[in-house]
């Protein structure tokens, strides 16, 4: 086979792998190791964006902190999670064209609307189950949400963001879809129904907060009537959604997450350099909880949701700077490239836009969980953003990268 042949193979299993992700994670790796068989044969110059330094010492910084802790096995799991990483030059790599990152967004809509479908129907038989039973909605539902293909509702509304953010883009500042604008349109609606029936309220706030940034980017003089809109949508919704968005603000309804940060704040002064350990916080926790709680509210307890927390209770406080650093070099190179941009509509301009967006949500969410925690999140982050990088790329301009 050519080594042309190869490539287009290679770029296929690309495809493949990135939108199979949104159904089997099982199936997302198989075709992430073929891809990278056939991308190894076709003798392609691999690249990489020009965040390697920041990104490298983030997972360097991982292997320095199971080495320090004496851990190294326990580790074992964030150490095979360095394989999806391959994902970033993967992507950069093969969706090197306009063509081919236009098809990889198109398959990512396409896959995310069959999956909040089903996500859809999950919720039509809860709603069925609390009625049956004769039981509140809210306090039903709230422990066995909606999951779509996934195996929880937090990856599942965090990867329908992460699409649902690269389809506004598109729809705002893309030219592809608009031979079919309306269809998508009808799409994104379905998208966004799912992640509000989803009740993720970290998700609901970065919608929110990214909403305000689309119309300030696409139409400033209509960020006024945002917040009329937002009052207006909260209205008219049912009592059950109403109920979830007023526990933002209730103490009660988030003591489980106020009992974890004060406990990772513990463990940051405790082992402000290296951490605990990665895969460590989990069995660590009640080692490090206040000797005054007795009881610990109903809560997942192994990790801490927030990234600002876990990663430096987990890997100590160089691992968030890291961390930190390449998300805001992931911003700053997303928003020159945007300045660079000719005006107008181009698919260019969307998928920048849309590894921009998809960043500030993963800030946004991250507040309030381990975004990157899960692989399937992480995989499409970083195939996002790999597109981002890859638009930003032209043929009068030097290649901002590292060839690998």
């Amino acid at each position: 086979m050519s080594q042309q042949r190869l490539e287009e193979a290679a770029a296929a299993g690309a495809f493949v792998f990135s939108v199979a992700g949104l159904f089997s994670i099982a199936l997302s790796h198989l075709a992430l190791g073929l891809t990278l068989a056939l991308l190894l044969a076709s003798r392609k110059r691999w690249r990489m964006p020009s965040i390697a330094l920041p990104l490298g010492l983030f997972l360097g910084w991982t292997i320095v902190s199971a080495i320090a802790n004496g851990h190294f096995a326990e580790a074992a799991p964030q150490f095979k999670k360095f394989y999806v990483f391959l994902a970033l030059p993967v992507a950069y790599t093969l969706f090197d064209s306009t063509d081919r990152r236009r098809r990889l967004l198109q398959g990512w809509f396409v896959a995310c609307f069959i999956a909040i479908a089903v996500g859809v129907a999950q919720f039509a038989v809860r709603v069925l189950a609390a009625r049956a039973a004769g039981v509140d909605f809210g306090t039903f539902y709230a422990p066995d949400r909606i999951t779509g293909f996934f195996s929880h509702w937090m990856t599942f509304s965090q990867a329908g963001l992460l699409v649902f953010l690269a389809l506004v883009a598109s729809l705002l500042f893309g030219t592809s879809v608009r031979r079919a604008m309306w269809t998508w349109r009808a799409v994104a609606v379905c998208l966004a129904a799912g992640l509000v029936l989803t009740f993720t309220r970290s998700v609901w706030l970065a919608l929110l907060a990214l909403a305000a940034y689309f119309v300030a980017q696409a139409r400033p003089k209509l960020l006024w009537l945002a917040p009329i809109g937002v009052v207006a949508l909260l209205a008219a919704s049912p009592a059950a959604l109403q109920q979830r968005v007023r526990s933002i603000g209730d103490a009660s309804a988030n003591a489980g997450r106020l009992l974890m940060w004060k406990t990772g704040a513990r463990m940051i002064e405790d082992h402000p350099l290296f951490g605990v350990g990665p895969e460590r916080v989990g069995p660590l926790f009640r080692d490090y909880l206040d000797p005054d709680v007795t009881e610990l509210p109903p809560a997942y307890y192994g990790h801490l949701h927030s990234i600002y927390v876990h990663f430096p209770a987990e890997r100590g406080l160089p691992a968030l700077l890291f961390l930190l650093w390449l998300l805001g070099k992931i911003l700053l190179d997303h928003a020159r490239a945007l300045r660079r941009t000719p005006p107008g509509r181009s698919d260019d301009r969307a998928a920048i836009q849309a590894g921009l967006a998809g960043t500030l949500a993963v800030l946004v969410v991250g507040a309030f969980d381990v975004t990157l925690g899960d692989s399937e999140v992480l995989a499409l982050w970083l195939t996002l953003i790999a597109v981002g990088y890859a638009a930003q790329r032209t043929d009068s301009e030097p290649l901002r990268d590292h060839a690998v």
